[in-house]
């Protein structure tokens, strides 16, 4: 029997204690894992619940690499408590426990993250670990502005602002090469500095006012991957983001192609930032790294995409106003197809 509680279920004694039990599970899992799990719960709930939360995730898409590693870890606690909860509550409660533990500092008075909804169905066509079920699109790494916006309103009924409110999220995560073919090689660096901290927080807004460029990285056995990459003198850390992340900030509609190569994702347009603007709208001598040939000598600067801008700032300025709206949307992804 599932259903919904507005209270997280406080005014259920036989859920309240029950969920509170498996609550409790997962965050020694967590805790062992050295907070590792935090970043891969996340990932992995947000993965399960593109098109519906179902408790399962199709290995064979490339786009899901690396995530046999929370779907191993969480799969002792589906064993145990498997007659009682799905597979897809149990993970839904993981990515919901792991933004809890993620928020270390700062916290807003009544955030909790509370798991208000059991009774998500487990797909057919999985083993018993959740891997196999549906094919599902998963969201290209190269999203224009329009793109990004059209696909979480189409498989999770967000807004503009949720979208924008759910890519914070992008402050507790990290990138290894040999799960996405993005990163930096032997290393893992996020979208943020101090990402390895697995710290939820709006950190992720500001980091759009730095200085981008752009390369293209080949690793074995996935296509080779165009980033974009931030350096900072006297820092080790090298912060990265996707086309899909630069799309809250800028248009690439009509600056993104594929390369002679056929590798997705070149951008013929420059970041510009707030203290270049008045540096002019070319670069010269622009040149993509990794790229045996150097682009065209004078290229624009990339279109800012407007519809972010004001939120974006909002965030930057307000930490507790993203963790309360993240908080909302979390809920509202983990709910997904219920």
């Amino acid at each position: 029997e599932g259903g919904w509680k507005a209270d997280g279920w406080d005014n259920d004694g036989h859920y309240k204690a029950d969920i509170d039990y498996v609550r409790s599970a997962v965050v020694k899992l967590i805790e062992d894992s050295e907070r590792e799990l935090i970043p891969k719960f996340l990932r992995l709930g947000f993965h399960d619940c593109v098109g519906g939360c179902d408790g399962c995730v199709d290995l064979t898409n490339p786009d899901n690499k690396g995530l046999l590693e929370p779907i191993d870890a969480i799969a002792e606690l589906v064993d145990h408590f498997g007659a009682s909860h799905s597979r897809a509550d149990l993970w839904a409660l993981a990515t919901l426990v792991s933004a809890d533990m993620a928020v270390t500092h700062s916290r807003p008075v009544g955030l909790k993250f509370p798991m208000r909804y059991i009774g998500r169905k487990d797909c057919d066509g999985a083993d018993k670990r959740g891997v196999g079920g549906p094919k599902v699109d998963m969201p290209s790494n190269h999203l224009t502005t329009h793109e990004l916006y059209a696909y979480f309103d189409k498989y999770f009924g967000f807004d503009t602002d949720e979208t924008i409110t759910i890519m914070g999220v992008h402050s507790v995560g990290v990138l290894t090469r040999e799960n996405s073919g993005f990163g930096n090689k032997g290393k893992e660096d996020g979208w943020v500095f101090e990402a390895e901290s697995y710290v939820l927080d709006n950190r992720y807004y500001p980091m759009f006012d730095k200085k981008w460029e752009m390369e293209l990285v080949h690793t074995d056995g996935l296509p080779s991957r165009y980033q974009w990459y931030h350096e900072e003198d006297g820092k080790e850390e090298r912060p990265l983001m996707t086309n899909a992340d630069m799309a809250l900030v800028r248009d690439l509609s009509d600056h993104m192609h594929v390369d002679k190569d056929g590798n997705e994702g070149a951008v013929d347009c420059v970041f510009a930032n707030e203290a270049e603007k008045g540096k002019g709208e070319s670069s010269e001598g622009y040149r993509i790294r990794g790229l045996q040939y150097n682009q065209p000598k004078k290229q624009v600067a990339c279109p800012v995409a407007t519809e972010a801008m004001d939120k974006i700032l909002e965030y930057k300025m307000d930490n507790t106003k993203w963790l309360y709206d993240f908080e909302k949307v979390l809920e509202k992804m983990v709910k997904n197809g219920y």
